[in-house]
């Protein structure tokens, strides 16, 4: 069975979140986390559900703010499971949960804003530091300015 608008619709009202239908059909909503509040849409395309805050972090201006950023955000992935970071067209940082449309049901509507609104609460103000600061501190990054200071293991 594929998921219709319908269906998105009594997902929203089983799971208890308000929200509001656009022009184009995607759903709104949001959410306030323990730092930040967060906007997000749903849509739905012939073979995916999207689920996506768009923008997450707005591009960072500094291009080694950037550099870092991404760098981050690259490594960030590899470690979180259903959602993932990415950029859009403006080097905006999104973060996006896609899940195929055939056979969508309600548990993985609620894993989707569970994991959407998981990752955004918890990695925003790193993310957000990086973006504004060269000297930002990271988990994923490992700082090294000259070839003495990396331990290759050599003994």
């Amino acid at each position: 069975m594929t998921v219709t608008p319908e269906t998105i619709d009594s997902y929203f009202e089983q799971y208890g979140w308000k929200y509001k239908r656009d022009e184009d059909g995607d759903w709104i909503t949001g959410f306030r986390g323990d730092v930040q509040s967060f906007r997000f849409f749903v849509r739905l395309t012939e073979h995916w559900v999207y689920f996506t805050i768009s923008p997450y972090i707005v591009a960072p201006k500094d291009p080694v703010c950037q550099q870092r950023l991404h760098t981050h955000l690259m490594r960030l992935n590899r470690d979180i499971n259903m959602a993932k970071f990415c950029l859009d067209n403006d080097m905006d940082v999104v973060l996006t949960v896609e899940l195929p449309r055939e056979g969508f049901d309600y548990s993985e509507f609620a894993d989707a804003i569970g994991a959407l609104s998981h990752y955004a609460d918890n990695h925003y103000v790193e993310v957000v530091n990086l973006a504004q600061s060269p000297t930002a501190a990271s988990q994923y990054l490992v700082e090294a300015t000259h070839e003495d200071d990396l331990d290759w293991g050599e003994s």
